[in-house]
């Protein structure tokens, strides 16, 4: 019989689980085989100082800390030999099992443990604590009710506040934050280092350095920047794999950008406040649809989807799924309704085609005047001409297209406008850049719908849910909500100090 250690009031069944000073069991509650545990068993004659304080971190955070992404710690014990830590039981095993089982992950699984790495990374953060080794290794998953990612091992945790700057070297040197290794100091920022080099591993199935020793592994991750190989990954995931890999932390995404990137999108996560907030819309836009408000109803349609969709996708009740996806189906299809009404004669109108009496006639809409005005500015007119074609796209149903000509004509603008002087051309401009960017997110969130039309994972179909009888998007996407807020902000900073120029 094994000589496994004796722990009051539990039934050792395995080891699952060996480290340098402990080893953890799978066990159960005496009496009660069902309901399982992992006992971390810490041998404290193998303890340094510095561990001891480890050990004394790991418990007070796990003790303090209840979070759905976290790994909870049910009761710690202690008796002249051993230190045992009660947690709950992660079935699944760990993210980096997970991957080497698959070779390597979607984008959609991708996003999905993002999501909630990013979960409990917020909350760690409200209680001003970073993790310190994140990696593959110290993230578990739970298959039931649903495949959960939640964060263990906090043995290397400590409590840093945004400003606060470290000296000792800590985590492991493969998923360890550059300036660890070049400076001997680093911030709050060391843990977004890590998160990237976990999503570059779920993505291509390996870590972006391998070598044969420690030396020269510290040597590659101190100066060797990492590739990401081109037309792999959506512009989405690429984007946030270069946000978080920059060596300079100055330029690497804070957290606040981290948690509002598009691929991550935790305001659009399935929870009960967006579910909340995609009902209400969908009730406004049934509301103003029957009001023959089409261009406010097509809007909240939008916003809707883009925040039902994903919890669509959580629902794991089959049949609610299916009555839920039936009636996401009825949304979009009239939204791609209105979208047609609304869209296709606007296209209609070249630069060309300007004349006095149809300069007024499509309510609000000034794109004749603002090619004109940009003809004198090759630049201007080339990204108002990109805007435009994401438009056209957006009409023919092209979303994935409409989308990204939406974002280069948009981040174009967003330079342009940097030196453009207050006047007539441009306060259209920002209005347009306005309208476009709203055009944006509808063709991001009926893409979205497109994609999981008849796949996966909702909650209960609401009362609300009328059959369709026949708004301006609430939530951009950050960045380019980002370039709205700071252009309309100097839109009012020049108009209230400069005379419009004409």
């Amino acid at each position: 019989m094994s000589a496994f250690p004796q722990v009051e009031g539990y039934q050792i069944i395995k080891n699952i689980g060996k480290g340098s000073t402990s080893t953890v069991y799978l066990a159960h509650v005496k009496e009660k085989i069902k309901n399982m545990v992992a006992i971390k068993v810490i041998e404290r004659s193998k303890l340094s100082k510095s561990a001891e304080d480890a050990v004394v971190t790991e418990i007070g955070v796990m003790k303090k800390f209840k979070h759905k992404h976290i790994v909870q710690m049910i009761d710690f014990i202690w008796d002249r030999k051993n230190i045992y830590i009660i947690l709950e039981h992660c079935d699944g095993g760990d993210l980096s099992t997970f991957i080497q089982q698959r070779k390597k992950l979607s984008e959609k699984i991708c996003r999905k443990f993002m999501q909630q790495l990013a979960l409990a990374l917020q909350f760690l953060r409200s209680h001003n604590v970073c993790h310190l080794d994140l990696k593959p290794q110290n993230l578990l998953l739970m298959r039931s009710p649903q495949l959960t990612l939640k964060v263990g091992d906090f043995g290397l945790a400590n409590f840093m506040s945004e400003k606060t700057q470290m000296e000792n070297i800590r985590g492991s040197p493969l998923y360890m934050a550059p300036e660890m290794l070049l400076l001997n100091r680093y911030d709050v920022k060391a843990d977004l280092w890590s998160v990237g080099v976990i999503a570059y591993e779920c993505i291509y199935g390996h870590a972006p350095y391998a070598s044969d020793s420690i030396k020269d592994l510290c040597e590659k991750v101190k100066r060797v920047p990492i590739e990401i190989p081109p037309n792999q990954v959506s512009p989405e995931c690429r984007d946030l794999l270069l946000g978080l890999l920059k060596h300079n932390p100055s330029e690497r995404m804070s957290y606040h950008q981290f948690f509002k990137h598009p691929f991550v999108d935790l305001d659009h996560m399935p929870s009960t406040e967006s579910y909340a907030k995609g009902l209400e819309a969908i009730h406004q836009a049934v509301k103003l649809d029957s009001e023959k408000q089409y261009k406010a109803a097509f809007n909240k349609y939008c916003t809707g989807l883009q925040y039902l969709i994903p919890c669509c996708k959580n629902e794991p009740d089959k049949i609610k799924k299916e009555a839920f996806q039936i009636k996401l189906n009825e949304y979009t299809k009239r939204a791609e309704e209105l979208k047609a009404t609304l869209y296709v004669s606007k296209i209609k109108i070249s630069s060309e085609e300007k004349s006095e009496n149809t300069s007024t006639s499509y309510d609000d809409d000034h794109y004749p005047t603002l090619t004109s005005l940009c003809q004198n500015t090759p630049q201007l007119a080339n990204a108002v001409e990109i805007a435009l074609s994401g438009q056209m796209y957006l009409v023919e149903g092209q979303y994935e297209a409409a989308v990204e000509k939406y974002k280069i004509g948009l981040n174009l603008l967003e330079k342009l406008l940097e030196k453009e002087p207050p006047g007539i051309r441009y306060n259209l401009l920002i209005k347009q850049v306005s309208d476009w960017t709203s055009q944006c997110e509808n063709a991001r969130s009926l893409l979205q719908s497109k994609e999981d039309k008849g796949n996966d994972q909702p909650v209960d179909v609401p009362d609300g849910f009328s059959p369709i009888s026949r708004g301006k998007i609430d939530k951009k996407s950050p960045k380019l909500f980002r370039v709205v807020s700071r252009l309309v902000l100097r839109t009012n900073n020049k108009n209230s100090s400069s005379p419009e120029k004409k």
